[in-house]
């Protein structure tokens, strides 16, 4: 399921209207598998019987009296590396489920409606009967922020509902996110946060404060490569010593005929910033967010780096060769890569979705996003669950974050989607998922994923004070430079002025 692009959000957050959006990134569409032989799956995974989760799960703490919301750096644990208790492959660092009753509403952005079927019977048959909440799954359709939007200012708005760091900050904005650190702080043990990953659990406290919300599943950027292609040109697998001067190489030689020989989607507002970062440069000035720093000599040099391999080398392939009208750029890369047309591809991590794609065709694994000068960044989301801050039974919809978050609801979204958990205790079980369900990706180097979160490298674009109307600033400019064409990259110096003085107005 593609995520929307800033654009589209943007205009929406800024006043435009008419905008469309496509719901947001995922995996393969759901199978409509009944709720029980997905929760005993989900058991058997695990080494555990279909028993309640609120029977397994550690007791946790209450909140110690007069406790306020923490800082940001108080709430996200400092370790990097997964603790004892992800290797158990137990069920624990699962927050107990309350009776509290009710009903609530959950805005689910889905890849199909059967993703919505198997996510209503999961909930019914497992989180209803722990807490007698009884939950509505709804999907989005193509203008779901701006009627989510109308929805949280007419008092009508879904309680629960689906975002990332990138789409929270036009409702948090207007006041309509509820802070969950003081829920975080009363609920969740100092082993419950370390389970979810430092990186992820960091980039959901906002510039204000403001704890958004808590993880739905990790996407991070790899390069998935066709093998076959490489030992044809002579090219040795990608491994850890692989600069961007490696990846350009390979990718040049890689292109020939039909065959680009790299996708990287540099239009994207969440993807060209960590080019600048690994790098050397900035977008966002560290110690003022007011402040653009893409003018900067190392942020200038990655986007020639991304402007010349598109335009002047023509081994980054354009979006319009790749991309039909009508199509989601989410099935077009992927098909284009398992007809032969891609020799590398930088973008999400979707296992399902990419050996569905490619079957038995050919050879093709998993690699790190190579190192720039300054080391291997990437970005990996901040997917999650929010709450409404008008929503009439807050209580209801905290226990159903908890338990969306917690372990049994991760494996059950792997065991649909292929969704890489958010959390170390999780890994192992996401693995074995995986190959069960498509055994070729047992050749496939998904231990990626498990490395990245180990290694702790990703992260997510930092925010500008006002990062909506920054944004729609500087969508338009990296379409102009990469999907246009025929502008350089020193015109982001003049983009970089025109949003430093939009933040200080």
């Amino acid at each position: 399921m593609e995520r929307k692009t800033r654009r589209q959000f943007l205009q929406m957050a800024t006043g435009f209207a008419g905008a469309a959006i496509l719901a947001a990134c995922g995996g393969e569409a759901a199978t409509a598998v009944p709720a029980t032989a997905l929760r005993a799956t989900v058991a058997a995974t695990v080494g555990g019987t279909a028993a309640p989760a609120a029977t397994i799960a550690p007791t946790v703490a209450p909140m110690t009296a007069g406790a306020t919301t923490a800082p940001a750096v108080t709430a996200a644990p400092a370790a990097t590396t997964a603790p004892a208790a992800a290797t158990t492959g137990t069920m624990a660092q699962s927050v107990p489920a309350k009776k509290v009753g009710g009903t609530i509403r959950y805005l689910l952005r889905a890849g199909s409606p059967d993703e919505v079927k198997t996510t209503q019977a999961f909930l019914d048959a497992n989180f209803t009967k722990q807490t007698d909440v009884k939950v509505s799954v709804e999907p989005t359709d193509a203008n779901a922020d701006e009627k989510l939007t109308a929805a949280m200012i007419g008092g009508t708005a879904q309680d629960v509902f689906d975002t990332w760091l990138g789409n929270i900050t036009q409702y948090a904005d207007r006041g309509q996110v509820l802070d969950v650190n003081p829920l975080v702080q009363r609920d969740f043990k100092d082993a419950d946060i370390k389970d979810f990953f430092a990186w992820q659990w960091k980039d959901f406290v906002l510039p204000s404060g403001l704890r958004f919300g808590v993880p739905k599943y990790v996407n991070t950027m790899f390069v998935y490569y066709n093998m076959d292609m490489f030992e044809k040109a002579g090219i040795k697998p990608i491994d850890d010593t692989w600069t961007h001067d490696t990846y350009a190489d390979a990718a040049k030689k890689l292109t020939q005929g039909s065959t680009t020989g790299l996708w990287f989607p540099s239009y994207g507002t969440d993807r060209w910033w960590y080019k600048v970062a690994a790098f050397g440069g900035n977008v966002v000035d560290p110690a003022d967010n007011t402040k653009a720093a893409f003018d900067a000599e190392p942020a200038q040099v990655a986007l020639e780096w991304i402007r010349k391999g598109t335009w002047d080398d023509k081994f980054i392939a354009q979006k319009n060769n790749i991309v039909g009208t009508g199509q989601r750029t989410f099935d077009a890369v992927p098909a284009a890569f398992a007809s032969g047309r891609l020799g590398m591809v930088e973008d999400g991590f979707y296992p399902f979705v990419h050996a569905k794609a490619i079957g038995n065709k050919f050879k093709w694994a998993y690699a790190p996003v190579p190192k720039g000068p300054s080391g291997r960044k990437t970005l990996g989301t901040a997917d999650g669950f929010a709450i409404w801050k008008g929503s009439k039974n807050p209580d209801a919809a905290w226990e159903l974050l908890k338990y969306l978050s917690g372990k049994e609801y991760q494996l059950y979204l792997t065991q649909t989607t292929g969704y890489l958990p958010c959390r170390y205790s999780a890994l192992d079980d996401f693995k074995k998922v995986c190959i069960a369900k498509y055994p070729e990706l047992a050749n496939a180097n998904i231990d990626v994923g498990r490395q990245a979160m180990e290694q702790g490298y990703p992260g997510n674009a930092p925010l500008f004070k006002k990062d909506g109307e920054a944004q729609a600033i500087i969508m338009p400019a990296l379409e102009k430079m990469y999907i246009v064409g025929s502008t350089p990259v020193t015109y982001m110096k003049d983009v970089a002025q025109q949003v430093t003085t939009k933040m200080r107005v």
